[in-house]
């Protein structure tokens, strides 16, 4: 008895620690700091052998996910490197020093040494310098003695460096350079010219070293490279190295720096030339400036691009001074490039000699100082810019123009208003766009009379800009103008006007009539212009005129309301498309309507669902090939299982199946959720429809698809859409069915089957529920499940599907408000532990299709509607018996509650237990 107690008393420390363990990763990932900081100290208080305990729970890597693990222990490691953690820290590097000789994993020991590059000091030397001869850890560990960065660490790497080979070479190479270990250079320099590999890694750990000793080998590598860049990247390396050696030894560097410039230069590489120009500047700040001005002299444009560029960040008013007096001297070409670094960076003592240049003879030269004038003087030198424009050919009155528009101060408005009548049409139509750009509404009076300008430019300009300056206060006056408005695209710009002024009413009430009356007004043949603008009010009041437009109208008017319902504001006109093309004997006005139907559901914002069902809506109406063409390709957008089924029944259509195999394989593929046998079925007639192009690729690609769909089932149809078969008639509930002996069950089942036939009927590929009798259930019983199913209802309906035998998830008609139907459809109807009602309303109106896809594991369902989600992971309660949780395994009734219910499309998919 006393051995045992003794035993039991030695195992508990065990126990309570694996219990800590296993308590510190239920809580990983850590969602914020404080939980990440309880956490480490969680872990601290396990202590060195419970970390190492922790750290051989990992698997081997790709048997089992060490994400929790990895967590903890990097979380630790963070928290340990704090001040005032520093015992915590060398406890760290003990654990993770024992746990990794115990380890036999090589990722997973890669992942403790990553530990060690966190914590570790000169503690961690011993435990790393192991490793440095490994394959696969050397680069870990020689990573991890970069970061101790201690001359102990350095000597370590340098040691390993002198017996290595491969891989674990160039890792050490690499490593030594990243530590700037000077004592490794000749052993690294050694190295070169054996292999291009490890000469690319030895001359950049040499460039980081950066020791002086390494100038010629340095050097000489770029030589030969040709200042070009090879494999050995040693004109980079080369680089790197004067860019460091200039931080202890900048004369020198920039001897070398200009050497490599020249020499480049003369090797016509521009590339190295420009870095080592680079370099030069960055050494010698502003004093680099009279090199820099020498390099804008060159004859290559991108060279003397990059001289200017390198010059910006030295700018002071001396420089500048030196600047000034080369452009004095300059060619046009190099004036130009001067005068836009100089605006660009806003120098303002050049500015006088800038405003010189807007009278020079070369264009070039002219734009470049009116961007610079309008970049650094802003609009205290809009009178010279002004000035410009009445003599400026093209490229100038669009460099002014481009200024005006990014000018700040309050004065550019008036003065450009004030001349703008004055100036030359070209000139005119650049300034009418500066004030649209600049949204000069108080400056309409001068735009109002280019209206009528001789010039075709102008007046286009300032109907165009109409938009842009319009306020409610203007109205009255574009009421006016779109009344006698003859010119197609001037009615559309006036149209834009009024849109964009109505925008502004502060009442949006007032809107509608303020058109409306307008309209009323209009001759007969005028009433067609103010449609678009009713559009874009898209009120109740705007779509009831329009449509009483299209049914009194002639053909010209049903167009042009079609056109109008089809760019409405919101989806609130789509029902009236739908009725125009469902009633239309005109082909041509069924066709605009089905179009402009299509597109309006297309671009809405419904959830894919959603447009599937409406897009099925547009294709019973739809009657010639492109249309149905239309519909389908758009339906296909949307890359969900009621789409794919839909899609699938065209699949033997001959007119459309080319278009359709596309649709069916695209969205097959899209999901990997997405299988079955019928699923299978359709992808197989793919393969047989696709020929020629890049249909071989796209077969592999389904034929992968195929082979490795999952074994199980997957989706299968509920209902055939020709009778009754896997469904039986409603017997009690499942408490009172499992009390019933098998004789007895049968019996009622043959009553149930009997009442279920007389209510329960398939119609046109639709179940239909007539309103009497009971529910109707599937024969088979099912545990998790995911579902698909469309429904519809008529006015008052109620109805529901019953998950695992019990109710429900609810359906009904929401306006029934006295039962508190105004919540919406999919909620879980009869819970009362958990939440009943749906998390938003997402219903169709009556005797419009919804979809379900409800989810159901273990006790919780998810249910969206019509692609909403409704009820997320929501706990079932067992309405049969509320003390017990749902039970595991049962049927799935469609519920029958007196009125006419319509189920089509039920698909199923059981899950994994």
């Amino acid at each position: 008895m006393r051995k045992i107690f003794i035993t039991i008393a030695f195992l508990l420390p065990f126990v309570a620690s694996v219990q800590a363990q296993q308590s510190i990763l239920e809580k990983e990932p850590a969602n914020n700091a404080s939980e990440l900081n309880a956490n480490a100290v969680a872990t601290a208080q396990l202590g060195e052998a419970g970390i190492v305990n922790m750290l051989g729970m990992l698997q081997p890597t790709g048997q089992a996910d060490n994400t929790k693990i990895f967590d903890a222990i990097s979380g630790f490691s963070f928290y340990v490197t704090q001040p005032g953690k520093e015992l915590w820290r060398a406890m760290a590097v003990k654990a993770y020093g024992k746990a990794l000789a115990k380890s036999a994993d090589k990722e997973n020991q890669a992942f403790i040494i990553s530990q060690l590059q966190v914590t570790g000091k000169d503690d961690a030397i011993l435990i790393l310098k192991k490793y440095l001869g490994d394959e696969r850890l050397c680069d870990p560990a020689a990573r991890a003695l970069v970061k101790i960065g201690s001359p102990a660490a350095k000597g370590t790497l340098l040691l390993a460096l002198r017996g290595s080979r491969g891989a674990c070479r160039l890792s050490l190479v690499e490593a030594l350079g990243d530590i700037r270990n000077a004592d490794a250079v000749k052993s690294i320099s050694e190295l070169i010219g054996k292999d291009k590999k490890l000469d690319k890694v030895a001359l950049y750990a040499v460039a980081n070293i950066a020791d002086p000793i390494s100038i010629n080998l340095m050097a000489n590598a770029a030589q030969k490279a040709g200042f070009t860049y090879d494999e050995t990247n040693a004109t980079s390396a080369y680089l790197l190295y004067i860019k460091n050696l200039a931080k202890t030894n900048v004369v020198i560097a920039a001897r070398l720096a200009k050497t490599l410039s020249s020499k480049a230069g003369l090797a016509n590489q521009e590339q190295t030339h420009t870095a080592a120009l680079k370099l030069l500047a960055d050494m010698q700040g502003a004093k680099s400036t009279p090199l820099l001005i020498d390099a804008a002299r060159n004859n290559n444009p991108q060279y003397r691009e990059a001289a200017l560029k390198f010059a910006a960040p030295y700018l002071n008013p001396t420089n500048t001074a030196l600047w000034l007096r080369e452009l004095s001297i300059a060619n046009d070409g190099e004036k130009a490039a001067i005068i836009k670094m100089l605006g660009d960076n806003k120098a303002a003592s050049a500015l006088p000699a800038i405003l010189a240049q807007l009278n020079s003879k070369d264009s070039g030269v002219v734009v470049a100082a009116i961007t610079a004038t309008g970049k650094i003087g802003q609009d205290r030198y809009l009178s010279n810019l002004l000035q410009v424009l009445k003599t400026g050919d093209a490229a100038e009155i669009t460099a002014v123009q481009n200024a005006l528009l990014i000018m700040k101060g309050t004065t550019v408005v008036t003065k450009v208003a004030n001349v703008l009548p004055t100036l030359p049409a070209d000139v005119q139509v650049a300034l009418i766009d500066v004030l649209a750009a600049r949204g000069a509404h108080d400056k309409i009076g001068v735009i109002i009379p280019l209206l009528n300008s001789s010039d075709t430019k102008v007046r286009v300009a300032a109907y165009a800009s109409l938009k842009q300056l319009a306020g409610e206060d203007n109205l009255n006056q574009l009421f006016v103008l779109l009344s006698s408005s003859t010119q197609a695209n001037e009615t559309s710009d006036i149209s834009a006007a009024i849109i964009a002024a109505i925008g502004q009413m502060k009442d949006k009430s007032v809107e509608s009539p303020v058109v409306l009356e307008q309209m009323s007004k209009a001759a007969a043949d005028k009433k067609q212009v103010y449609f678009n603008i009713l559009a874009s009010i898209g009120d109740k009041r705007s779509l009831a005129a329009i449509s009483k437009a299209f049914d009194q109208g002639d053909a010209s008017a049903k167009h042009a309301a079609i056109a109008a319902l089809s760019a409405w504001s919101d989806l609130s006109a789509a029902p009236e498309l739908f009725t125009i093309a469902k009633e239309a004997n005109d082909p041509g006005v069924k066709n605009r309507a089905i179009i402009g139907y299509v597109a309006t559901i297309s671009k809405s914002g419904y959830p894919a669902d959603e447009k599937v069902i409406y897009l099925r809506n547009a294709m019973q109406l739809a009657q010639t090939v492109p249309q149905k063409k239309l519909v389908l390709e758009k339906l296909a957008d949307n890359k969900t299982f009621p789409a794919l089924l839909y899609l699938s029944k065209y699949l033997d259509d001959p007119e459309l199946k080319d278009d359709v195999s596309n649709y069916v394989s695209n969205i097959g593929l899209s999901d990997k959720n997405f299988y079955g046998s019928e699923v299978k079925q359709w992808l197989e007639k793919t393969l047989q429809i696709k020929k020629g192009g890049d249909s071989d690729y796209e077969k592999v690609a389904i034929r992968k698809f195929i082979a490795e769909m999952p074994a199980d089932a997957g989706l299968v149809p509920l209902f055939n859409n020709k009778d009754l078969a896997g469904w039986k008639g409603l017997v009690g509930n499942p408490i009172e069915r499992s009390k019933m002996d098998a004789q007895t069950l049968a019996k009622e089942q043959q009553k149930a089957d009997d009442i279920m036939r007389k209510g329960w009927y398939v119609k046109d590929s639709v179940l239909n529920f007539s309103g009497e009798g009971e529910n109707i259930c599937t024969t088979k019983q099912y545990r998790n499940f995911e579902m698909y199913v469309d429904w519809k209802i008529e006015k008052e309906g109620d109805a529901g599907i019953y998950l695992r035998g019990s109710p429900q998830v609810q359906i009904w008609d929401t306006s029934r408000v006295s039962v508190g139907a105004q919540v919406g459809s999919g909620g879980l109807y009869n819970n009362q532990a958990h939440q009943s009602k749906p998390l938003k309303l997402a219903d169709n109106a009556i005797n419009d299709w919804n979809n379900f896809h409800i989810i159901m594991k273990g006790e919780n369902v998810t249910v969206y509607l019509n692609g909403v989600l409704v009820v997320d992971n929501v706990v079932m309660d067992n309405y049969w018996d509320r003390k017990q949780p749902i039970f595991p395994k049962e049927q799935i009734e469609l519920q029958a509650h007196g009125t006419h219910v319509y189920y089509r499309d039920i698909y199923i998919r059981e899950l994994p237990e």
